[in-house]
């Protein structure tokens, strides 16, 4: 095998194998595998289960799990879907022959990789059981039950942790975690963000509008319920783009002032995100978010919960506010109403250009960084071969 000029290993000598948990309703950990399927060009693609609906067209899949019982658990989800994501993942042959594997998320870590394969593990977050979660148990009638199970999780997921060459996580807040929560070394984890097509966004792709924005999957993580109550404070239009689960609870408690625009193509995403006065965005501990970064690369400010990556996404005063999480929403509508009164330092173009940081350019070129660097690390060849190597 040959080197680049600069002495790293030559990618394109080596065969690799894309791996995803699995296709997902189109959501970012889905768009992020298929963009690491474009930056190894040679490369196939796997996915734990696969949704041909969803996927782009120059995007070829081959399911990894299969079988009569296996495609019962994915289908049913919960734990028996996790079950065979266990039982499924732990061989999968179809990826032993590869020089080098790229998975994404956390399921594939089940896998037990050769000796001579180097693995390259895309992270996009901890499990929330074995951190923020936790939290969560304070108000529940079964508290020390759930506490025992989310122990039991741990210990049967933990020791599985360790075996990739190294890490690459989405945020520097999902490092920190894997580092403490899993106990990975920090020298073995490398930061890559998510690819964003930031090129695709302009704050001339609509007019003005008279409105405020937050787009998401309406899950009760994302906090939606907290921007439509700051909203029945105010004398200001929000529109909430997205669907899911939560949907019907947070049209029961909106007032007039707010419009369920439910799930938005790309084309009509673009158009709200440049026509929008700012962006809200509420999730909770989030490990990166991607469509505060959209709003930020259509020029529009963002004003967003001091949590998570979300917290180093907003310059306060400069592309947006920080406001702090709270059930009645008091403190985003405090931001909105500085947001009215002060605005903000930047300009939609250098609000624009601080989201290219994000760009998927940056990924393709980190990805590929970081893969050969994988390689070098998990080279287990003797010193004193070199003396003899001729090729």
């Amino acid at each position: 095998m040959t080197d680049e000029p600069d002495g790293s290993p030559n990618l394109s000598d080596r065969s690799l194998a894309i791996a995803h948990w699995g296709e997902h309703a189109n959501g970012g950990g889905d768009r992020l595998a298929w963009e690491l399927a474009r930056t190894f060009d040679d490369s196939s693609y796997y996915a734990g289960w696969t949704d041909e609906s969803i996927e782009p067209d120059d995007v070829e899949s081959e399911q990894l799990i299969d079988g009569r019982f296996l495609n019962f658990g994915l289908r049913r989800g919960g734990l028996l879907r996790q079950l065979a994501h266990l039982i499924g993942w732990q061989v999968a042959p179809e990826l032993r022959d590869y020089d080098v594997l790229v998975t994404s998320g956390n399921e594939p870590l089940f896998y037990v990789a050769p000796d001579d394969q180097t693995w390259v593990a895309y992270i996009h977050h901890t499990n929330r059981r074995q951190s923020d979660q936790i939290t969560e148990l304070e108000s529940s009638r079964l508290k020390s039950v759930k506490l025992l199970l989310y122990y039991g999780m741990r210990v049967a997921y933990d020791h599985n942790t360790h075996k990739p060459d190294l890490f690459v996580v989405n945020s520097e807040v999902v490092k920190r975690r894997i580092v403490r929560y899993w106990g990975v070394p920090e020298d073995k984890i490398r930061v890559v963000y998510p690819p964003v097509e930031t090129d695709s966004y302009s704050r001339s792709d609509a007019e003005n509008g008279d409105y405020y924005l937050t787009l998401s999957r309406l899950d009760w993580h994302k906090n939606i319920d907290g921007i439509v109550r700051a909203f029945d404070g105010l004398d200001e239009r929000l529109i909430v783009a997205g669907d899911g689960e939560e949907r019907e609870r947070l049209e029961s408690i909106a007032g007039d002032n707010v419009e369920f625009a439910g799930f938005v193509d790309e084309a009509k995403k673009r158009r709200l995100l440049a026509g929008a006065k700012a962006f809200v965005f509420n999730a909770r501990d989030e490990d990166f978010g991607i469509a505060p970064v959209e709003a930020l690369a259509a020029g529009t400010p963002l004003l967003g919960v001091a949590e998570g990556m979300t917290q180093f996404q907003v310059l306060d005063g400069k592309n947006g506010y920080h406001h702090e999480r709270d059930e009645t929403g008091t403190s985003i509508e405090e931001s909105i109403e500085r947001f009215e009164t002060e605005g903000v330092e930047w300009s939609p173009e250098e609000i624009a250009s601080f989201a290219e940081r994000f760009s998927v350019e940056s990924f393709h070129e980190e990805m590929k960084q970081v893969t050969r660097e994988a390689i070098t690390r998990a080279a287990i060849r003797p010193d004193w071969y070199a003396e003899y190597d001729t090729e």
